[in-house]
């Protein structure tokens, strides 16, 4: 690939991680609408890179065009958000059996090391660096899972999840829920794994139901 479209490529990808740092820290909270000119004038950018951001986005799931406003930050349905977390469930149960069997100590650490952080952050009073650390703990269970086939299945809803796990703002219980996870799986201990990750997904609900429609 040409050095000119190597720039292209990796401009619109940081203008979307921009773009979606914004959406997930709720700066641009579900509705807003998202004028490419004054976004491309906010990152210091043309307004392709933005349009092209936004499309990615859109087919993320975090942003929807509509008639009369254009883009703007979706707001997700109470039947969008049932499915979602259906979703979640499923793939967060072969997940959980997968780890069982695969992860390694290595691994374990790694995964404890995350939940450490975010401990961190939160005696530190770092709100905003306890909730992204949070939310990416469940990044850190797909990487760990080592599979290419439930990455690509979780890649598509992977933005959508992580935005909704960024809306739970008890960053202390969040992380108390993602030890009992880490440590069920340190016990090589699946059902318990599961069992843990489904009582954590009913706090994540609850806190979504919370969210302003």
């Amino acid at each position: 690939m040409p050095t000119s479209e190597k720039h292209a490529a990796g401009l619109k990808d940081a203008v979307q991680d921009a773009i979606r740092d914004r959406v997930f820290s709720g700066q641009l909270p579900p509705g807003t609408r998202l004028v490419e000119r004054q976004l491309a004038q906010e990152l210091d950018v043309s307004r392709v890179p933005v349009r092209e951001a936004l499309r990615a986005l859109e087919r993320e799931g975090l942003v929807e065009e509509r008639p009369t406003r254009g883009m703007v930050v979706r707001q997700l349905s109470p039947d969008d958000l049932e499915t979602l977390y259906q979703v979640r469930s499923a793939l967060e149960e072969i997940l959980c059996r997968r780890l069982v069997g695969t992860l390694d100590e290595q691994g374990l650490d790694r995964l404890q090391a995350v939940v450490d952080r975010t401990a961190a952050a939160i005696d530190a009073g770092d709100s905003e660096a306890a909730v992204e650390a949070n939310a990416s703990f469940h990044e850190a269970l797909v990487d760990e899972a080592g599979s290419r086939v439930l990455a690509s299945v979780i890649e598509p809803v992977a933005g959508q999840i992580k935005w909704l796990l960024s809306q739970h703002t008890d960053a202390g219980t969040m992380n108390a829920e993602h030890q009992l996870i880490v440590a069920a799986l340190r016990e090589r201990d699946a059902d318990r794994a599961i069992e843990a990750c489904r009582q954590h997904l009913v706090s994540s609900r609850a806190e979504a139901s919370r969210m302003p429609s």
